[in-house]
């Protein structure tokens, strides 16, 4: 009797022990709720020089007690400031790069050409593209320019130019508008800005994107002053373009450059001897880019997120002293094209996403406590109740 009942009791478990399993596999697994990082504590008498400062850095990256709006780097249109937008491909940078030369009221708007939809007429189709949208962004008592984007002055430094490059040619680009004048080009002052999103929604978003057509062949990775080389940064695919992808195969090339994008788009590539992987070894190169992508986006006079588009606004405005004339739209996750794709996702697929996606989820987990601790001082200083 006493084993029939201890055999009941067995087999209770192992059902309520599968149940849980088969929920956390195909419900939890799913979400896109990125869980906040969890560390050991560590010593650091129990670690060598370098992880000794790895761990300094990290307490510093993770002190927020500074107050982000009491700092005396303010944005003057009128002087020599320039507002340079880090655009990272399938962020929300299109729209919000929008905003900042169609709808910012200014004294002298930015003076835009194009950007209108225009009816396109071809045999199997109708269909409507945007012609180009070109802005000039001077001054208000001159021509130079205020801001640095794609739609006020193009890819100067490359398509989609990340943090290594702009860095590399800021400084050269604005030394036309300083010939002749007595000040320097090392008395600009640069207001880095960036969108970023969640990484599984923005790699997904990238792999339809690329399903679509969009290969950013043109972009240059350059990094110490020279291209990678083809060794240094294979290409995934031959042809013209990678339509024909799917997504496994798109997941499975190691050389991606959505992997990770994020993180590598923020961070300083000089750092790790830019795209040569032999240099030093995975893990520590890993942990000099995410470090150096957090750092710098702890810099920046602004960054916002995509899921956050009413507080985002709010922030720029504040820290820019600049409105906006019309509010950001908020679009459900099932609006977006990455939604198409998410749903059909077995939990192996999406583990294998996050997977070679982990540091642009550290990054992302460090930006969004970053973001709502600004938020919530915000909202004090602001008296906002809502």
């Amino acid at each position: 009797m006493a084993r029939k009942t201890l055999n009941r009791s067995f087999l209770f478990l192992l059902i309520i022990g599968l149940a849980i399993l088969v929920f956390y596999r195909y419900v939890v697994d799913r979400r896109l709720m990125i869980a906040p990082e969890w560390h050991n504590k560590l010593t650091l008498k129990n670690f060598s020089p370098t992880a000794q400062r790895d761990i300094k850095d990290d307490v510093m990256l993770e002190n927020f007690s500074t107050s982000f709006w009491n700092s005396n780097l303010t944005f003057n249109i009128n002087d020599r400031d320039v507002i340079v937008f880090l655009h990272i491909q399938k962020t929300g940078g299109t729209t919000f790069g929008r905003h900042l030369v169609q709808n910012l009221s200014l004294k002298k708007p930015c003076n835009c050409q194009g950007g209108k939809k225009q009816k396109l007429y071809n045999r199997n189709r109708n269909n409507k593209r945007r012609s180009k949208l070109r802005c000039q962004c001077h001054r208000p008592n001159s021509t130079d320019v205020w801001l640095f984007s794609r739609y006020s002055t193009g890819w100067k430094c490359g398509l989609h130019a990340d943090y290594t490059e702009l860095m590399e040619c800021l400084p050269r680009y604005f030394r036309k508008f300083d010939d002749g004048h007595h000040r320097k080009i090392f008395d600009r002052k640069y207001h880095f800005i960036t969108e970023l999103r969640n990484p599984i929604n923005r790699y997904l978003s990238e792999y339809q994107h690329v399903t679509r057509g969009a290969t950013w062949k043109k972009s240059r990775h350059k990094c110490n002053g020279r291209l990678p080389t083809a060794k240094e940064l294979p290409s995934c695919y031959n042809g013209s373009s990678w339509n024909y992808v799917t997504l496994k195969e798109f997941i499975s090339c190691k050389y991606n450059l959505a992997n990770n994008r994020q993180t590598r788009m923020l961070a300083d590539l000089r750092l790790v001897n830019c795209y040569r992987n032999s240099s030093m070894s995975h893990q520590r190169r890993n942990k000099i880019l995410l470090d150096s992508a957090k750092r710098n986006l702890k810099g920046m006079a602004y960054f916002g997120l995509i899921e956050y588009q009413r507080e985002s606004q709010i922030m720029f405005e504040h820290k820019f002293a600049m409105k906006f004339n019309r509010p950001f739209v908020q679009y459900n996750f099932n609006q977006t094209y990455a939604s198409e794709v998410l749903y059909k996702l077995s939990p192996e697929i999406l583990y294998k996403i996050r997977e070679i996606n982990s540091m642009d989820i550290q990054l992302y987990n460090y930006a969004l406590k970053l973001f709502k601790h600004r938020w919530n001082e915000l909202k004090v200083l602001m008296n906002i109740t809502h």
